[in-house]
């Protein structure tokens, strides 16, 4: 099994950072090579979520840049994001899915199911996601 693969990404909070990620994800696939599909899918699921959220509520108006680090470990994968933005105003242990007709609301219920760690802290002035998905066997 490889190493320790990983790639970062810094890049203005915007809705085209989400395509950045994607793009982010696909190299790391790339060079790691032996990720399955159901962690690469369950992992992409948390780490777009997660940006998503950010592009749309950190900013708070004003231009902002956010830094994801992502890394393909041999037993799990991880994501820290990083961003000077607006606090985070979550409470992930309350965090569920909305009834079927509810527009938004599903993003933070659909990471936590998706991955075995998720946390937020403020770090400061800075906002610290960090997401882990620990690597099934297949």
């Amino acid at each position: 099994m490889p190493g320790d693969e990983g790639r970062t990404l810094v890049t203005p909070a915007e809705p085209a950072a989400l395509e950045r990620v994607h793009e982010l994800l696909e190299a790391l696939w790339q060079d790691a090579g032996d990720v399955s599909l159901e962690d690469r899918l369950h992992f992409e699921t948390a780490v777009t979520e997660i940006a998503g959220n950010i592009v749309l509520h950190a900013p708070d108006g004003r231009p902002l840049e956010f830094t994801l680090d992502v890394r393909a470990h041999p037993d799990r994968i991880e994501a820290r994001f990083r961003d000077a933005g607006r606090r985070a105003d979550v409470d992930l242990s309350a965090a569920r899915l909305p009834d079927d007709l509810a527009e938004s609301g599903r993003g933070l219920a659909l990471a936590l199911a998706a991955v075995d760690v998720l946390e937020y802290r403020r770090d400061g002035s800075v906002n610290c996601w960090r997401v882990v998905r620990t690597r099934r066997p297949g």
